[in-house]
């Protein structure tokens, strides 16, 4: 699992001068989990995110990845380790969809950088599960916003890592395909034993899909909810106001 221990997170200023987003946060990642990360913008999510995935340094705390600190883990083992979908997909020219999802075969290649067939069967493998067969031959930079992000998410299954790391990767998604990502992930994490941390405005679905929830208030309180299941009215009190939590409370009742 990924551990996370006392945790601090945000920004340093100079040497000394600290910007602290949030702190001694406590949370665990099992393999075959899907925790969905929720909050207002600004809240912490992104920084959490970037912080877990090596992008930006802790200010204090610890990560472990399978007992490992993540401090020890040099770019190719770490790429094995947590692939990442951002929230939106970067500017990539002159590169196939086909081409941009095998750029999550790389941490495999040999030392001249080349795919093999079964990195290659990977690849096919992961285009056909999040349904952009029909894509495979487009120039990237000539498809949709939503259409990139779905290639953005077939590079991340395609990197065949246990942990997935997705910061609000529906942003540019319809309904339906939001529908199928959340289907998708959840088929990854049951079947395939993946443990998926995903940042959602998206509580409907939240609530439906998720094992866990991790909660920013936006007023740096970090709240962990082990199992969905214990949702209560009293909870959605505490961090949502009265007409969020009303109506996530009627969406748990149907739920159970």
């Amino acid at each position: 699992m990924i551990d996370i221990n006392a945790l601090k997170i945000g920004y340093k200023s100079g040497k000394s001068v600290e910007k602290v987003v949030s702190e001694n946060l406590n949370m665990s990642l099992p393999l075959g989990h899907l925790v969905l990360l929720i909050g207002p913008n600004g809240s912490g999510k992104s920084t959490l995110l970037r912080t877990i995935c090596k992008m930006q340094k802790p200010l204090g705390g610890t990560i472990l990845i399978d007992d490992v600190n993540i401090d020890d883990l040099n770019e190719i083992d770490l790429a094995k380790k947590i692939s990442v979908v951002q929230s939106t997909a970067p500017k990539i020219d002159n590169f196939t969809v086909r081409e941009v999802v095998a750029f999550g075969r790389y941490p495999y290649s040999n030392i001249f950088g080349k795919l093999s067939s079964s990195d290659y069967e990977m690849v096919d493998k992961a285009i056909d599960m999040v349904g952009i067969e029909k894509l495979a031959a487009a120039n990237f930079n000539a498809i949709s916003d939503g259409e990139k992000q779905k290639a953005m998410i077939a590079k991340s299954l395609a990197q065949d890592t246990p942990y997935i790391i997705m910061d609000e990767p529906m942003a540019f998604l319809d309904y339906k395909s939001r529908i199928e990502l959340f289907d998708l992930l959840k088929m990854m994490n049951r079947k395939e034993n993946k443990g998926i941390v995903l940042s959602t405005h998206n509580l409907e679905m939240a609530l439906r899909t998720a094992d866990a929830l991790w909660i920013f208030d936006g007023d740096s309180k970090f709240t962990n909810v082990n199992s969905v299941d214990t949702l209560d009215n009293n909870l959605f009190k505490q961090l949502f106001d009265e007409k969020t939590a009303e109506y996530l409370s009627n969406l748990q009742q149907k739920k159970v």
